[in-house]
């Protein structure tokens, strides 16, 4: 199973997508579609489409402090 991260583009089961990872936190990720649609699933029931390309970054990691962006669904 290939490991999902911020950036890569996921189809999640049941949803038309593909979908951007914003963010990765215990096991769950929070996705946007590119109608700006969010939703959160379990990283295991997604199926990576594309890798990020190594360096880009779409939104903070987990941790790191938000820099005043909207809070995420995580926040």
């Amino acid at each position: 199973m290939e490991t999902v991260g911020v950036g890569d583009l996921v189809q999640a089961a049941g949803h038309a997508g593909p979908w951007t990872v914003l963010e990765v936190r215990h096991g769950m990720a929070l996705l946007e579609h590119a109608d700006g649609r969010r939703l959160s699933r379990r990283t295991t029931t997604l199926t990576v489409v594309r890798k990020a390309e190594p360096g880009a970054r779409t939104m903070r990691a987990a941790g790191e402090p938000s820099g005043g962006d909207a809070p995420t669904l995580f926040d």
